[in-house]
């Protein structure tokens, strides 16, 4: 009789573990994908400010965070599920910070955007972001690569955190 209440133990252990196991094997995080994509492609953002290369500055940041992301792969237009259309609606430099004498010491450097994932299949709009907006701070004494340069780094990795956030954990 004791062997036989092992076994049954033993037995129900098993099925809970096969249970646990089974329910779990087929867990994927590309099933919270917005519409279920697992390829994207970035085309170059339309800039329409005056500013030559910002547009490309925006999807070369966001390229590099999908990819550092990783769950959703790059890939060239004709191959992707989804295309991240970016588009930098204006820019702003206004003062931040003052001395005693008002004199500027710190400018905030505002970059304000828009994005649409549009699936490719279908051409319908997975995901719109009509007003993303990033900003960052620089040193009104400080050259441009030390300061304004680092600033813009910053307001666009802003935007870029919401775009990827959105499109990748969305479940």
């Amino acid at each position: 009789m004791r062997r036989n209440s092992r076994c049954r133990v033993g037995t129900w252990l098993n099925l809970g573990l096969a249970l646990f196991l089974g329910g779990c094997a087929h867990y994927s995080t590309s099933a919270g994908l917005v519409g279920g994509i697992k390829t994207v492609a970035i085309p170059t953002a339309e800039n329409e400010t005056s500013e030559v290369d910002v547009g490309q500055r925006l999807t070369d940041r966001a390229t590099e965070a999908f990819l550092a992301d990783g769950r959703l792969r790059v890939v060239d237009e004709e191959s992707a599920d989804a295309l991240l259309l970016l588009r930098v609606q204006s820019l702003e430099d206004n003062p931040f910070t003052f001395t005693a004498a008002e004199v500027t010491e710190q400018y905030r450097f505002r970059v304000f955007a828009r994005a649409i994932l549009k699936r490719t299949s279908d051409s319908s709009d997975l995901l719109e972001i009509a007003r993303l907006v990033g900003w960052g701070t620089y040193d009104a004494a400080l050259p441009d690569e030390e300061g304004r340069d680092l600033a813009v780094d910053a307001a666009m990795d802003m935007i870029i955190e919401e775009i990827v956030d959105r499109t990748t954990a969305s479940w």
